[in-house]
């Protein structure tokens, strides 16, 4: 029988003072933790149900909104400074903290949907985890999707999402694009990023020094789907490359021997989805 779960609301606080809204999933005598790091502009909801399973499988899991995202938006998101690599050196680096401190002694993993598996060579704690978990993450230059998204990717950065800066000093979620409200650095950032090949590595080497994706030396295994057409097989290279010093595998999970019709670059989170979570899970127990 699955164990049973409670879930606790709260507040973590970053090293500069910041508080994210965070969820806590706990099973009745946890075994390990995680941490689940959101892609961007998903709010820490959209993966509910699989820190549920996660918790049923005896994880205490946590997820959390990036400063600017969802519950840890501010009173007047004009005037946020936030920047995605904070989300790494500051939000992410506060959510493993929390476990640490939560559950002394356990042992501690990472899972990362999309630019959340990019935040572990941001995070200056990266060591306190045992392995990290990669779904869906890859190089975001629009250049190495499939060329389906191209005009889509072209028409938020330079229409509907610049638009939405210009009109209210943010992304607005709903109305411009389907995901949260998002702060204008980070929009700004974003755009700048995926419009070069190099991605987010100018920014990480000139304003962080290179971070700590040297430093990470823990197991990696990158979970990608053959109908995703951000992630593919001509993104993945970088992420693998950023990490050169960690052991890293590649997992590529055709949706149909899920008995699914497709998954793409977030389906994995959906409850009908639910056939592929023992897989990060699995590996995870390995890791114990």
């Amino acid at each position: 029988m699955p164990e049973t779960v409670s879930i606790e609301d709260m507040r973590i606080y970053a090293s500069d003072g910041y508080a994210l809204a965070a969820s806590l999933y706990l099973p009745p005598k946890p075994r390990a933790a995680l941490l689940i790091s959101s892609g961007t502009g998903y709010p820490k909801a959209f993966y509910n149900h699989f820190a549920i399973y996660g918790a049923q499988r005896g994880y205490a899991c946590l997820t959390y909104d990036y400063r600017g995202i969802g519950g840890s938006e501010p009173e007047d998101m004009r005037a946020s400074p936030a920047t995605m690599l904070d989300w790494g050196s500051f939000d992410a680096r506060a959510g493993l903290d929390a476990l640490a401190a939560r559950f002394p002694g356990l042992p501690l993993f990472t899972l990362g949907h999309s630019y959340g598996g990019q935040l572990v060579g941001l995070m200056a704690n990266q060591h306190l985890a045992r392995a990290h978990a990669l779904i869906a993450v890859g190089n975001g230059f629009w250049m190495r999707h499939w060329p389906s998204e191209w005009h889509k990717e072209f028409l938020f950065f330079f229409v509907t999402g610049a638009l939405s800066l210009w009109r209210h000093g943010y992304l607005r979620g709903g109305q411009y694009w389907p995901g949260s409200n998002m702060p204008g650095p980070v929009f700004s950032q974003w755009r700048r990023w995926c419009l070069s090949p190099q991605y987010y590595r100018k920014d990480i080497d000139r304003l962080l020094g290179g971070a700590y994706f040297d430093a990470v030396t823990a197991p990696i295994r990158h979970f990608g789907f053959i109908d995703d057409p951000i992630v593919n097989h001509r993104s993945i290279g970088f992420t693998r490359s950023q990490y050169k010093n960690a052991p890293f595998e590649e997992v590529w999970v055709d949706p149909k021997t899920l008995g699914l019709s497709g998954i793409g670059h977030s389906g994995a989170f959906a409850r009908k989805a639910k056939a592929f979570w023992p897989q990060p899970f699995d590996w995870f127990d390995q890791n114990l």
